[in-house]
């Protein structure tokens, strides 16, 4: 064979031989495609990719961001618990052969009081118709024998000598406040709220909230002034009270309770609602009982049976109420404990 025949085929074996020392030098310096796959599972298991489909493993990667705090929902209870004070039971005491009139709240109905509120568990309750601080402190002592404990408590009086705004709570009160104007006018006569506005800021575990309470002019006539007007005048001081709180604090969470003594339809009820287009409108709670009746008050006298309590709250604490949770309360002994049903409301 002559050179000139040798020559390609020899070029042509340098050729494979280069390329097969080139191959195994770059093979050594790579990790094995098995070696990889482990690396890439390991790193995937302890370092997980953020996924639009999983947004639980984005904060578990994310230690600037931690878990939300969850709270349990407030109980908050407004209740007109009749006359928990001394006064005039002549007709009550006359049967029991007793002389002196001036008598404090029955056993019978206190007792039917304290296990309703109990068994409703309350965090904060509203109270209507209470006598003196005296009277509270009896009622919160009672509760907690029972092992209901409100330690905090807020009392508030207006031209009323006998009935009282008061409120009990598990929560500690951030603040108290007084309205500044609580009088008003008719024909030249200068009459007060009857029972003042109760008004307090309360630490929730999650957020404050603002409390008014009120209890509004009853229906009974009156010898100073139709009393239909009287309640008017008062619904129109407590919608002022509730204008100067939103007006400079929108952001507030306000929640407004009470005895108001009057139907949803009525003047009185639409005042206080405000415009409803307004931001510092109110909205009422629609509550029913476990049988989808809406009464809250039963007037045995003309054998009436009205709604005349309401809880009503702002648009901030609007979107923090449990509607399907809350309710008027009806248990078997309501009319034994006073003449007005308990409202319960949930707060988120």
């Amino acid at each position: 064979m002559s050179y000139k025949h040798l020559f390609p085929n020899t070029s042509m074996i340098i050729g494979v031989f280069f390329c097969l020392w080139l191959s195994s030098c770059e093979s050594k310096k790579s990790t094995p495609v098995w070696q990889q796959q482990d690396l890439d599972e390991l790193s995937a298991h302890t370092l997980p990719e953020p996924s639009k489909a999983n947004p639980e493993v984005k904060a578990a990667t994310s230690p600037s961001k931690t878990a939300a705090i969850s709270y349990p929902p407030v109980r908050f209870l407004s209740y007109n618990i009749k006359n928990y004070l001394t006064m005039n039971r002549g007709y009550q005491v006359q049967s029991r052969g007793s002389k002196n009139t001036n008598q404090p709240k029955p056993t019978k109905e206190i007792n039917a009081l304290v296990s309703i509120i109990t068994s409703a568990q309350p965090d904060i309750v509203g109270l209507c118709e209470i006598g003196t601080k005296q009277d509270l402190a009896d009622l919160q002592e009672k509760l907690h024998q029972q092992g209901l404990h409100l330690p905090y408590s807020h009392f508030t009086r207006g031209a009323d000598p006998v009935r009282s705004l008061a409120i009990l709570s598990k929560f500690s009160i951030a603040d108290t406040h007084k309205a500044k104007k609580l009088y008003y006018t008719i024909n030249g006569t200068r009459l007060q709220m009857s029972r003042g506005i109760l008004d307090v800021t309360i630490d929730l575990p999650h957020r404050q909230v603002r409390f008014l309470g009120a209890h509004l002019k009853s229906k009974r006539p009156s010898k100073t002034a139709d009393q239909a007007l009287m309640r008017r005048q008062e619904s129109m001081l407590l919608r002022k009270h509730a204008d100067m709180i939103l007006s400079q604090h929108p952001e507030k969470l306000l929640i407004l309770y009470g005895d108001l003594n009057d139907t949803r339809r009525s003047l009185p009820l639409s005042i206080l609602r405000g415009r409803s287009e307004s931001p510092l409108s109110l909205s009422s709670i629609e509550l029913k009982d476990s049988s989808s009746q809406t009464w809250t008050h039963y007037w045995s006298y003309e054998d009436i049976y009205s709604r005349l309590d309401y809880v009503m709250v702002n648009n901030a604490a609007s979107r923090h109420i449990d509607r399907k949770e809350s309710a008027i309360l009806n248990p078997t002994n309501w009319k034994t404990a006073s003449d007005h049903r308990p409202l319960l409301v949930i707060i988120k």
